[in-house]
Formats: C-alpha cells, structure tokens, sequence
C-alpha cells in the first residue's frame, strides 16, 4: 500500500479501505429533498472510445514525443525524476486545493476575448501540460494512492487521449461553457476528474483502493435523490422572454388561485416583494428565507416561525420564498423565477434541486429562452415533458446612437448609471450630484435588501428629489424600477479572477431594466459613457445568450459524511476538494464551486464540529472577505462547538451616532451582514441563537443607520430649500421612532439578562 493512503484512508482486514458505515447523517441542506437521502450508488459505467490508446496510425509515434517531453523537463530539474512517492504528511502538503488558488491568480486572457473552440483548444493544450508536469497537480492524485511511475505513464496516455478529442468532456465544445463559468481552475479540476475516469476504465488496477470512494461520489443521477418528486405526474410549464415581457406575471397569476402553491425567488428582497403583493390582495401568504420567516397576520417586527399542521404543510394559501428554503411539502402549484441561473457558477445548485424536488402538481418556470434546451434535456431524464410558452417584450427598447461622450453632465433625470464597483458607485454619486444638481440614490450589492427597497423607493417616487439611480448590476434583477434609461459606465467587470467583459445576458438583463412598461416609461433607452463602448453594447444587446449548457449540482451532507469516514484525518476543505476529484457527473451537470466555503471551512477548521454542522455553515450567508465577518463566524461556531448560547448583545456592537462617511456606511454594512448571520443561525442552530427578536430590533436600527447615512451623504451645490429638508426629517423620524423604543426595551432585557447570569 502506497504510503500516501496512510494519510486518510482507515486499513482494513482483507480491503485497502474500510468501507465504514457512518453515524445517522442530518438531512441534506436543501429543504426540498430532506426526506430523500442518498440514492443510487451503484457501479460506474464510461464510455469512452474502446481504443482509445495509440489507436490511430502515429498513435505510438506521439505518445513517444509526449515522453521525450517529459525526460526534457526531468533533465532540466523541472520535474522530479521518477521515485519513490514522498512521505505526505497533512503539514508539508498543506491545503490539497492549494493549486487552484496558484491558478486563480495567474488566470489573465484579454478582455474582449471571445471563449470560442480554438480558444477552448489552446486552454486544454496549456492546462494538459499543466497537470503533466506541474507537482502539485501529482500531489493531489498521490493522496489516492497512485504512484509516480503509474501517474507517469498514464498522464502521458490520457493527454494523448484528450489531445485526439475522445474524452468527452475535455472536447472543445464542452469546455466553451467550462471556461466561460470558472476559467482556468474549473479547467483543472476537470482535467483531474476526468483522469481517474480514464484510470478507471482502461487501468483499473491502478484505482482500486479508490472505486468505493467513486460510488460515494457518484452524480449521475441526482433527480432520483428527489424521490418524492418522481412519485408524482408533474407538468412543467417555462415562461420565456426578455426582460420586461410579463412572463413572470403570468405566472403569478396562475399562482394566485392556487390552494397550495409556493414562489421561488433568487433574492430575499424579491420574496419579500411578492410576499407584500400577495398579502395586500388579500391572500394568505407566508414568507420563508434564511433569516426570516412570517407569518401574514404578524406584524413585520413581531417574527414567528412558521406553524405546520398534521400533514406537515404550512398554515398558510401561498408561501414565496428564496429557492434555496423551499419547504418539503405538496403544492397545486410552485413557480421558480430566474430558472437561467441554474448555470450559475455558485448557486446554481438551488435551481437544479427545486426542478427536481418540488412536489407541485404544476412547476412554471420563468426565465431566459438560452434556459429552454437545458431544461429539456434534465426533464427528458426524469420522463417529464415541458410546455415553453415564449413572450415578447411589452415596451420598445432600443440603444442610442450616442453615449455620453465620458462626461457625466450629460446624465438626465431618470437614468440608472451602472457601475460595477462599490467603490466607485459613491466616486460617480459623487461626480453626477456636483455636476448636475440632482441628488442620486444607489443600490449595490453590500446594501441590505431593505435599504436597497428604500433607495429604489426614493428613486421611483417623484416627489422626493432622486433624480438619479447609481446601482451595480444588482439592479438586474429583484426590484421594480422607473427607468427612463441605462448608462453603462463599462462593460467590464472583475468576476473575482480576472476583468472581463459581462456576457450577453447580464447585458440584455440590465439593459433591459429600461422603460419598465408596468411603470407607465414604454420606451427604454440603453447607452454607454465611452463612445467606444456602443458598439460593443449595441452588439450584446441585439445578439442571444448562447444556450446554457449544464446546471450546477452539489453533494449533500450524507455524502460528505461517508466520504470523511475514509478520510479521518484530513481538514474538512482537503475533503471537499478531494470529493470533487474522484466525483462522477452526468454531462449535463456541474459542480458548484467551492468558493467562499472554503475560506470558511479553513476559519473554522479547529473547531470541534460535526461534519453536519461544518456543512451547515458552508451555506450560511457569510463573506469572509469581511475581517469582521471572519471574527463573527469564529465566535458564533466556538458557540455551536461548545454548546452554549450566544447572545447577540455580546457580539453585536452598533455604532449610535449616524454615519457621515462611505467608511461608517460600509462598517454599518458589516454589521448588518453579521446580524443577518445569527438569524439564519437561529433557525439551525436553535439552542446556540435563541435571541432572534432581539436580532430583529438590531437589525432594523442598523437599517435606519444605513439609510440615514445614505441620506446625509450629499455632494450637491447650493441649498435645495426647506422642502427638501422637511422630508429627510420626516424619513428619518418614520423609520427610526419605532425603532428607538425597542431598542430602549431590548437594552432593558439585555442589563436583566446580565443581571441574572451575574
């Protein structure tokens, strides 16, 4: 046995790896699969071309060439000769995913680059010798036991196999949207992937002590987790059509007379909005997401947790909430909005599940045409048919024949800037105000949903003197907006990786947020800052998304936990790296990234936590790119770890004087980021967080902060009169009077709280 097996796996009598069984697992994270489990692990089967070695005439000929190479860079110290695997050990070999951030970091191609086939062959070409003769990517095979000779021998037989185009996933085709989504590091860890299915079927000895650790892993199927789901006769009715077309609304208002339904929104912002619409209308709707949940006659600081009644459905006509919190029951009918991002990168994974595993009698699913084959195909697998309704946009849209020639003088009342850097949103507020006299709201990301509410509400009211609208491409989806016209400020973004140009569809999306026609503006307009930027613009937004090609998946906690039980000793980041390695995906499907989640995973790495609660905070809504939100997380998970409770007044610590600078603004952000954090702890971790009404009234007076902050930052020359300044006054005193008293109450609890533990 290869010494690096000693390192994780557990030896057992008469096998190379015990194939433990593991404590009863938590349900899977998302809801509507909870009571699905694990499913079919039976054996793998690839299909790769029979001879798919040397099969060819001069197959020999560049296998032979593939080897000189390899002697080449050995005599040259660029490769350690062929030896005796290294004794790993988890010190000196550190994080296994380590490779990927070298990656991520070296990761340039030019901006206007087009992810075309050539460029997609000339990527494979350079990744494949990356994987030949870089040692870290031997390393993360050695973990499963290969030997240096063995990896070799076969790295040279599997880069002439991809090089001849017969690994499917490595083809051309196939990696346009690879690339597209995650670039280089996606690019790796498919190439690793697809290497221990080519070990597989043509050099089995070679992976033996690993074919368990494949069936733990094995992807292929993830519709049959939904078992629930596949017991049902589902109809599958999408909406399509641009932005501004009513295919949502069509859809709601099926939705509206159902006796059972349920709306699925990408943003919290928008299930509060539909939740609203619903509940002024009449109809009993219930609002669930990850830190909050309501109940329609409650009033919006006094939150309850749901009620259930003996069929365990929720005691309510509607519910609209994040698709990630889907309640597991029986609906007449559910829509999911925005089915198109389940191709994304990250969260792609809540649109492929609740296709999958909504229980609902009738699904319709809103979104972008570029979603419709896709769709097809994953329903096709699960014997279910589509009906695509298609629709036209209401209002004309066109784009202008000028841009603003780079001088912001030129923008007119009801236009929405768009700038895709915080930073430089408050820059151009900033410059937009100086120069023209009008006052600018903003929306961005950072923002909490509810000031984002209040800045879009500032903007749409006519009366309160925000003429102009500064957002990031937040603004693409989630709030109703007056917008006369989109200016873009450029069409490049930094996606975490590289700058590069936004693709077709954030284009026609955030272009498309001009002349809502629901709004009463039936004509948009879409232009750029830069002359040089129109007709790019111009471009994106007569072209069609291409069609998506796969949807992200991930794997459930069961499977991690089997996984853990072969690996004992390895961090819960090493874990999930090496998961995704030996996995197996159908081609219609992808992995959703890791991304923030390990960064989390390493915070709170040596914490004593169960891998069940490890998983549970991998989805918590947590950047660590906040210092402050790394030190929250730490202090909420010792919590957890040690079993104790945690008062959010212990943690929380709110400014009380009102922001004046984007500095105050952005660490009040911060605050609010981490207060949201306990409440959708609350919610999992019950005994730990237990002070979710206290949590509410901190939240709600960071908000007012928030807005008071964004109403005092002001640039504009002169003095806007008494008007203007009666109706800050009356903001501020409408959303901080309540706000206030409670705060004086919850004080009052918390020095009697302190008064009884002391």
């Amino acid at each position: 046995m290869q010494r690096a097996l000693a390192n994780g796996f557990r030896i057992g009598t008469g096998s190379s790896i015990r194939r433990s069984t593991p404590p009863t697992a938590q349900r899977v994270a998302s809801p509507i699969c909870a009571d699905d489990g694990l499913a079919n692990h039976g054996l793998l089967c690839r299909h790769y071309h029979p001879s798919v070695v040397c099969a060819r005439k001069g197959g020999k000929k560049a296998l032979n060439a593939l080897k000189r190479k390899r002697a080449e860079r050995e005599a040259a110290g660029l490769l350690r000769a062929t030896g005796a695997v290294s004794k790993w050990s988890n010190d000196n070999i550190g994080g296994y995913s380590t490779p990927s951030r070298t990656v991520r970091e070296g990761q340039k191609w030019p901006r206007d680059t087009e992810i075309n086939e050539e460029f997609a062959l000339a990527q494979r070409k350079k990744r494949l010798d990356y994987f030949r003769f870089n040692e870290s990517m031997y390393t993360r095979c050695a973990y499963f036991g290969i030997s240096k000779r063995d990896f070799g021998e076969w790295a040279d037989k599997f880069i002439l196999a991809a090089e001849q185009n017969k690994i499917k996933r490595l083809q051309p085709k196939a990696l346009i949207p690879l690339l597209t989504l995650s670039g280089w590091e996606g690019l790796d860890n498919c190439i690793v992937n697809q290497f221990f299915a080519f070990l597989e079927e043509h050099a089995p000895h070679v992976v033996k002590d690993i074919r368990y650790l494949r069936e733990i892993s094995d992807m292929r199927f993830p519709h049959e987790w939904a078992v629930g789901a596949r017991n049902m006769q589902r109809r599958i009715i999408m909406h399509v059509g641009p932005t501004n077309s009513g295919k949502t609304f069509h859809a709601l208002q099926r939705l509206k007379g159902a006796t059972q339904g349920i709306y699925c929104s990408p943003l919290r912002l928008l299930a509060y909005e539909i939740y609203n619409r619903m509940t002024k209308l009449g109809i009993s709707c219930g609002l669930i997401t990850g830190e909050d949940r309501r109940m329609p006659d409650f009033e919006t600081l006094d939150v309850k947790p749901i009620g259930y009644n003996i069929d365990r459905r929720p005691l309510t006509q509607l519910i609209s909430c994040t698709v990630e919190m889907a309640p597991n029951s029986t609906y007449d009918v559910a829509v999911i909005d925005e089915i198109q991002m389940l191709s994304d990168l990250h969260r792609g994974w809540s649109w492929t599940m609740a296709l999958m595993g909504l229980r609902a009698k009738e699904i319709h699913l809103c979104g972008e045409p570029s979603a419709v084959p896709l769709v097809k195909r994953i329903c096709e697998s699960m014997d279910e048919e589509v009906e695509v309704r298609e629709y036209t946009r209401l209002g004309n849209l066109k784009v202008s024949g000028t841009s603003l020639g780079g001088n912001l003088a030129n923008v007119r009342k009801g236009d929405c800037v768009v700038v895709f850097s915080r930073k430089e949103i408050y820059e151009i507020k900033k410059a937009i105000e100086e120069k023209t006299g009008m006052r600018c709201a903003v929306i961005y990301g950072g923002l909490p949903p509810e000031s984002r509410a209040e800045q879009a509400r500032l903007f749409n009211d006519p009366d309160t003197g925000y003429d102009v609208l500064v957002a990031s491409d937040a603004v693409g989806m989630g709030i109703n907006l007056t917008i006369n016209r989109v200016v873009f400020m450029t069409l490049q973004k930094f996606d975490g990786t590289a700058t590069k140009q936004i693709s077709v569809s954030q284009t026609r999306q955030i272009g498309g947020r001009a002349g809502r026609f629901d709004q009463g503006t039936k004509v948009g307009t879409v232009t750029s800052f830069r002359e040089e930027d129109l007709k790019q613009l111009k471009k994106s937004m007569e072209q069609q998304p291409p069609n998506l090609a796969m949807a992200g998946i991930k794997p459930n906690v069961g499977m991690i936990e089997m996984f853990s039980h072969q690996f004992p000793n390895m961090s819960f980041a090493q874990l999930w790296s090496m998961f995704r390695d030996v996995s197996n995906v159908d081609d219609n499907y992808f992995l959703c990234s890791f991304g923030d989640q390990e960064g989390i995973a390493q915070t709170i790495e040596d914490l004593p936590l169960s891998i069940s609660d490890r998983y549970h905070f991998l989805y918590a809504p947590i950047s660590i790119r906040d210092s402050r939100m790394e030190t929250t997380l730490r202090q909420f998970a010792r919590a957890v770890a040690n079993r104790r409770e945690c008062l959010v007044g212990d943690v929380i610590k709110l400014p009380s004087s009102t922001p004046t600078t984007r500095e105050a603004i952005r660490e009040l952000e911060s605050w609010h980021r981490a207060i949201t954090l306990y409440l959708w702890l609350s919610y999992h971790f019950t005994e730990s967080f237990r002070q979710n009404e206290e949590a509410y009234v901190l939240k709600d007076k960071c908000e007012a902060l928030i807005q008071k902050g964004l109403l005092s930052i002001r640039h504009v020359k002169g003095d806007r009169g008494e008007d203007m300044k009666q109706y800050e006054g009356a903001e501020l005193d409408r959303k901080t009077e309540a706000n206030e008293r409670m705060m004086n109450s919850f004080l009052a609890h918390l020095r009697g709280t302190a008064q009884a533990h002391a």
